[in-house]
Parts: structure tokens; C-alpha cells; sequence
């Protein structure tokens, strides 16, 4: 399933909310609720969701509100699969010329947010 996520390694809150279509207080609740999403928060406060959060965030909203699946059948998916297979495992091992390039511009944006927050 594709969700038309940007190419990007990690998001800020606002993307986040932006990409998914979801209030920030939706975000809250299924992190606490479901576990599978896990937002690094710096020293400031701020919450960072990687690709693979927005993925499982998209996973949650297909099978509730698309699907109609119960929270308890929702839950037992996401932990069976928590959107890695083995395929998709394999896939990322083939990485091209693309793909590390955005992974430099993902690092590259790490680096950003940790000198800003020396710097604080």
C-alpha cells in the first residue's frame, strides 16, 4: 500500500499531522494505545515520528477507520506486524543511489536538530 509518504527519515510533529491527516490529540492517543508508535522527543520538547511511524500511523487509521476492525484486532496486527516484513527488510538492503542520498539529507537534518539544541 502506498500512503505518498515524502522521501524523508524523519518528520516533525506538524508534518506529521499534515501528512496524516490526523489531530495531534489522535497522534497522542494512538501512541499511547496502540504502542507501535514512537516519536523521539529532544530536550526541547519537540516529537520527531521516523518514516516507519508515519507508515504504522497510516496502517492504524486504514484498519479503523476504513476497515472498521475492532481496537483489539487492530492492536494484535500492528504487533504481528508493525509494518516490517521480511520483504521490506530485503528491499531496503538494495539501496540505490537515491535512496542514499536522501538518507544523507535525513542525517544531514539530524545533525541540524542536535547542533540547535547544543546551542540552546
Amino acid at each position: 500500500m502506498d500512503f505518498n509518504i515524502p522521501d524523508k527519515l524523519t518528520f516533525k510533529r506538524k508534518e506529521a499531522i499534515n501528512i496524516t491527516s490526523l489531530d495531534g490529540k489522535v497522534l497522542d492517543y494512538w501512541e499511547k494505545e496502540f504502542g507501535a508508535i514512537k516519536p523521539v522527543i529532544n530536550k526541547m520538547g519537540e516529537k520527531f515520528y521516523t518514516r516507519r511511524d508515519i507508515e504504522v500511523i497510516f496502517k492504524i487509521k486504514q484498519l479503523l477507520i476504513i476497515e472498521k476492525l475492532k481496537k483489539s484486532k487492530i492492536k494484535e496486527i500492528i504487533q504481528n506486524d508493525c509494518g516490517v516484513s521480511d520483504v521490506n527488510i530485503k528491499r531496503s538492503v538494495k539501496l540505490g543511489d537515491d535512496k542514499l542520498k536522501s538518507i544523507k539529507t535525513g542525517l544531514k537534518e539530524i545533525l541540524t536538530i542536535i547542533d540547535k539544541n547544543g546551542k540552546n
